[in-house]
């Protein structure tokens, strides 16, 4: 393996003066960081190759020179003797350049004289050339009249062009590359730079650096392509209406200026290249077409904030410079034109700590673009966000990840999530899952909380339901010793009856043992009530409740307690269906504390808007060896604005005494007056 002359210049620099900086290198040699990390991915191989020890660099960024390589590469670095031969990788990528740019019909003979390897070598090749293009719903093919060539939609093929021409521009000597197997001239390439120029006065923008170095190539062989009658046929891609209403639709007839009859659709993609591309400063952008944009990203940064539990300084002037960049990405995402953005091989450390949390807070941004935000997006906007944090001096401590786990409804999981989350603020939840979502996420997380066992090699705590106060001092201290070692003080009440009952005679054991519980409990302050829309009040009302003596069936009972929201709009018949479907029987999971039970079904089952009604019934259903008399459907339109009434729901359900006193009355407005003064 030869070492290529921009690696041996950069080698011998470095090992002759390890102080230097990235960016001094840059500076010195012109070259982009991109370029400059690419030429010590190549040094580094080499040095393998040699077995000689790889250059390697400190957290601050220094360079770190094992003496064997200074006492022999200080003075003379190998100079590579004939020209550079290209890897595996850069010669697929070549093989890809010439089947997408070339005009001629390409046989085993032209890629071989072209790379300088043998036939064979160009067969190993094609096997790895092909994994690639499979990537992209391609197929290589060969015939004995036309020659090797890539078959396929037109679309995709542009995409696969897209990332070659971006990944051979980096390589070293990458433009002589794409001079050489397109067959586009200088003079071709100057005039669309100059019409590039145009553009950006045009649009009142400035590209960066690489995209208008980058984009006349993308420009030129395409134009090549449309010529040759390779166009776009698949046009439901692209939404004409959104795509032609904007201003880098006007400005892409700048750069097909000099083209005869260029389709709708090719304008269309043109217009495309334009809007994907990052811009390094904007002197505007309307805010008719932007204020949307801007919403669901001003939404994502408060949403991490309240996540993260910070303040961003200078907010506005983040959210200005997001903006700048999502405008590009929108269309990206959309058109899956997404860029790998290779420079960014992973999170780093500093960065970890707020990568999860930023992707959790992307859902207003996803919500308007209507599609999730491929990964590598995902990892430039935690890198832009980290950055600010950074430069603003903010700090995020690296939190515990935890999720819930719950195999019953999203009413009950939800519950169980903000229980949790009160209890140990120190975590972070990610959303509650079900059984089947838990088995498919890919997310990372240090603990997972459940009424069942899962499998899952983190660590695993079996958590009720409905847990009360004591209940919850005590997970808390579990956890806690667990996750921290730290051991806290939690007293043992049937210890502790046991020394009383040495010294005094208990009577009412059970009163006693609830009434030091109470006593011992954590004080958790529930602040929800002040922050939620409903309280049980609210939505349990006299017109929505229901008084029968007896019912035939659960089925029926469901179908009597739902019948007010389905009066009044709130439910659909189909959410009725769900729930009858859902929970045939009457099952232990949907009964807080033995007293109420609580069938429900997903918002998009059938819910118009939010609502509560509750079914009492006089006889009282059987569930295992125990009567239920109260029956309460739940109607949520989303995972909050009902969790402030389920919250005192649950709380009512504790209450025995009030319980049975609900059981006697007859009257909707006393049974009502009593929901009131349990919904503070």
């Amino acid at each position: 393996m030869h070492l290529d002359e921009r690696s041996n210049l950069i080698l011998k620099r470095v090992v002759s003066n390890p102080g230097i900086s990235n960016a001094e290198l840059e500076r010195k040699y012109h070259l982009s960081r991109r370029q400059i990390s690419y030429s010590f991915t190549k040094i580094n191989d080499w040095l393998k190759s040699n077995n000689y020890p790889k250059i390697q660099r400190t957290n601050g960024g220094k360079f770190i020179i094992d003496p064997l390589l200074m006492e022999l590469f200080a003075e003379k670095v190998e100079h590579s003797a004939g020209s550079y031969i290209p890897s595996e990788k850069e010669r697929a990528q070549l093989v890809l350049l010439m089947l997408l740019g070339s005009e001629e019909e390409l046989s085993l003979l032209h890629f071989s004289s072209s790379l300088s390897v043998s036939k064979n070598t160009v067969l190993r090749d094609m096997k790895y050339t092909q994994k690639i293009v499979n990537g992209y719903h391609l197929e290589i093919i060969y015939s004995r009249m036309h020659g090797y060539d890539i078959v396929g939609s037109e679309w995709n093929k542009r995409k696969l062009l897209i990332e070659v021409l971006r990944t051979v521009y980096d390589m070293y000597q990458g433009e002589t590359y794409i001079q050489a197997y397109t067959g586009i001239s200088r003079e071709e390439i100057q005039r669309l730079k100059e019409q590039m120029e145009k553009v950006e006065k045009r649009l009142a923008l400035q590209f960066i650096d690489q995209k208008i170095k980058l984009l006349p190539y993308t420009i030129a062989i395409l134009l090549k392509r449309i010529k040759k009658g390779n166009l776009i046929k698949d046009s439901y891609h692209i939404d004409y209406e959104e795509l032609s209403d904007t201003k880098e639709f006007e400005a892409a007839e700048i750069l097909i200026e000099n083209a005869a009859c260029i389709p709708k659709e090719e304008r269309l993609f043109i217009t495309l290249q334009l809007l994907t591309s990052n811009v390094l400063s904007s002197q505007f952008l309307r805010e008719e077409e932007t204020l949307e944009l801007k919403s669901s990203l001003k939404n994502s940064l408060a949403l991490f904030e309240k996540k993260a539990c910070i303040t961003f300084k200078e907010k506005e002037k983040l959210l200005q410079k997001l903006v700048l960049h999502m405008k590009p990405a929108y269309y990206r995402i959309k058109y899956q034109l997404t860029t790998n953005y290779s420079i960014i091989e992973k999170v780093s450390e500093e960065f970890e700590a707020i990568h999860y949390i930023v992707k959790d807070s992307l859902k207003p941004f996803e919500t308007y673009i209507g599609c999730s935000i491929p990964e590598s997006e995902v990892m430039f906007i935690t890198v832009f966000i980290g950055g600010h944090l950074i430069n603003s001096g903010e700090t995020i401590q690296l939190k515990k990840r935890a999720v819930v786990v719950c195999p019953n409804g999203v009413s009950i999981s939800h519950l169980m999530e903000h229980t949790l989350r009160d209890l140990f603020p120190e975590f972070y939840f990610y959303e509650a899952l079900s059984i089947r979502e838990f088995e498919q996420s890919k997310a990372e997380f240090d603990m997972v909380f459940s009424p069942v066992t899962v499998q899952t090699s983190k660590h695993l705590f079996i958590v009720e339901q409905f847990i009360s106060d004591f209940q919850k001092l005590q997970l808390r201290q579990r956890v806690i010793q667990t996750i921290f070692g730290l051991n806290t003080s939690v007293a043992n009440i049937e210890q502790l009856i046991s020394v009383i009952e040495k010294y005094a005679k208990v009577e009412q054991k059970s009163q006693l043992q609830k009434a030091l519980q109470d006593y011992f409990s954590l004080q958790i302050l529930n602040e929800t009530s002040k922050n939620q829309e409903y309280s049980l009040a609210d939505l349990i009302t006299p017109e929505t409740i229901v008084l029968r003596d007896q019912v035939e069936s659960w089925k029926e009972a469901i179908s009597i307690a739902a019948a007010p929201l389905l009066h009044k709009g709130v439910i659909t018949e189909a959410y009725i269906d769900k729930m009858q479907e859902q929970y045939p029987s009457m099952s232990p999971h949907i009964v807080l504390r033995l007293n109420v039970a609580i069938p429900h079904a997903s918002p998009e089952d059938g819910v118009q808007a939010v609502g509560m009604s509750l079914l009492k019934l006089k006889e009282g259903l059987l569930c295992g060896e125990q009567k239920v008399h109260f029956i309460v459907v739940i109607a949520a339109i989303d995972k909050k604005k009902h969790l402030n009434a389920m919250l005192q729901l649950m709380k009512l359900a504790e209450m025995n005494g009030v319980i049975n006193e609900m059981k006697q009355l007859n009257e909707k407005y006393k049974i009502y007056e009593i929901i009131k003064t349990h919904s503070i």
